[in-house]
């Protein structure tokens, strides 16, 4: 079957907005759940946490706090549900993925700081294909990792650079249901999409405001 180049909608009608303020301060990414539940990923000085939040606007809880222990964050940056519904949030500061059950009980984290193939810099986006593998961005070393659900580190690709596969600070990613990846870069302007190997198919976007 041919796949759709894009889904056109006559407009994206406003259906209601939840949250408040002090409640949801500074929420920087989000992860739908079962039954109705938001999970709001909140970052600031005071209230770096999971806002747990339900879509007819009732206040669920939280999950995680500010600081960095376990179930703790410093700096997270982005939220993705893996198959059995747990959570998996980046924390740029403290290098690391940590991993929630839907109550939000901490389970594990992995990650440690460094260049070495499996290790991070500021790791951003997050996202899982389809076998639940793990896409990380790792910003500061200017590449893409793949591991296994419990961090298993599986492979690797990019450098800092502005051509065909390379990356200036990627932050933001995503994988369709074929498994190819889709990677913006901060400082590149641009959008980059490769083969679940790291293959490069393609790209677009440019600097500018046209």
């Amino acid at each position: 079957m041919t796949r759709p180049y894009a889904l056109l909608r006559a407009g994206f009608p406003y259906v209601k907005t939840i949250g408040m303020r002090r409640m949801t301060n500074f929420p920087v990414d989000l992860a739908v759940g079962d039954e109705g539940r938001l999970y709001l990923l909140l970052r600031g000085d005071t209230a770096s946490e999971i806002r747990v939040w339900h879509w007819d606007d009732e206040d669920l809880g939280s999950i995680g706090s500010g600081g960095a222990g376990d179930g703790q964050f410093t700096w997270p940056v982005a939220i993705v549900r893996d198959g059995d519904g747990n959570l998996m949030v980046t924390d740029e500061a403290l290098h690391r993925i940590s991993i929630f059950d839907e109550n939000g009980v901490f389970l594990t984290r992995w990650g440690e700081h460094g260049d070495g193939p499996g290790q991070l810099n500021r790791p951003t986006g997050i996202a899982l294909d389809p076998d639940d593998n793990v896409y990380v961005a790792d910003s500061l070393n200017h590449r893409m990792q793949k591991f296994t659900r419990d961090g298993r580190f599986l492979m690797g690709w990019g450098e800092r650079g502005e051509g065909d596969g390379q990356f200036d600070m990627p932050w933001g990613i995503t994988v369709d249901e074929l498994g190819d990846v889709y990677v913006a870069a901060w400082r590149n302007d641009r959008v980059q999409k490769f083969s679940a190997d790291g293959e490069f198919l393609m790209s677009f976007g440019n600097s500018g405001n046209g």
